[in-house]
């Protein structure tokens, strides 16, 4: 039905990732200059080296479950870029291409992670190591929000991103929520690949008052400016 669904829109949503049917200059520009922008960044090399370091390290099935993919660890990179926050909170994590990705924007951001039931220790140290000093890792998701709040100045929006959720469902929507009314910029990944992600992502949309999402049913962008009207657009990147 997912499946049947997803053809079904499909040319509605490729258009709109052409800019067909976006007034908002806004988010015209979001979709078309990064979302979909096909130009290669100066951390393209870098990134495909992580990824593909661990994917060597990854030995079993269990432990390649969750690699992100290179198009989706661009993706990340060219988000980050476009707001490039100087503070950003992970949520989840696996074999720390994400996080690499993340910190790739600025040699002086730092990322608040709490590492989650799915992550790959072994492997997202020494993934992450040249960037470990600017990581600060948390077992605890309410510790790691605290903190990461904590770690902001009053005029800085949020930039959150959420990779991997077990049963704190509840209090990530909390969290995204909090970002979003605060002008901030929330990254929701595996939309597609895990249903507590999926249903969260609709709970997080659902309790928008302003701002946009974007999302092609897989990955989805939230941008909580407060001057942007509340709009939704389903797309195809």
């Amino acid at each position: 039905m997912i499946k049947f669904k997803r053809y079904y829109t499909a040319l509605r949503r490729y258009k709109r990732s052409k800019g067909f049917g976006i007034h908002s200059p806004f988010a015209f520009n979001f979709v078309l200059k990064v979302l979909r922008e096909r130009c290669q960044y100066y951390a393209y090399d870098d990134i495909h080296a992580s990824r593909w370091q661990a994917s060597q390290l990854a030995t079993s099935k269990k432990e390649r479950r969750g690699l992100v993919s290179f198009k989706y660890a661009k993706m990340i990179f060219r988000i980050t870029s476009h707001f490039n926050p100087q503070s950003i909170l992970q949520i989840g994590t696996s074999h720390g291409i994400v996080s690499k990705s993340l910190l790739s924007v600025s040699s002086s951001s730092k990322l608040y992670t709490y590492l989650g039931a799915e992550n790959q220790c072994n492997i997202y140290d020494l993934v992450t190591r040249d960037v470990s000093s600017r990581i600060s890792k948390f077992d605890d998701i309410e510790r790691a929000s605290n903190v990461y709040y904590n770690s902001l100045n009053a005029d800085i929006q949020p930039f959150i991103v959420i990779n991997h959720i077990g049963r704190e469902t509840k209090l990530i929507v909390e969290i995204a929520s909090k970002a979003i009314n605060s002008g901030g910029v929330v990254i929701v990944c595996n939309i597609n690949h895990n249903q507590l992600i999926k249903d969260s992502w609709k709970e997080i949309k659902s309790s928008m008052s302003h701002g946009m999402s974007f999302s092609n049913e897989k990955i989805g962008v939230v941008v909580g400016y407060k001057h942007l009207p509340l709009q939704h657009f389903s797309l195809w990147f």
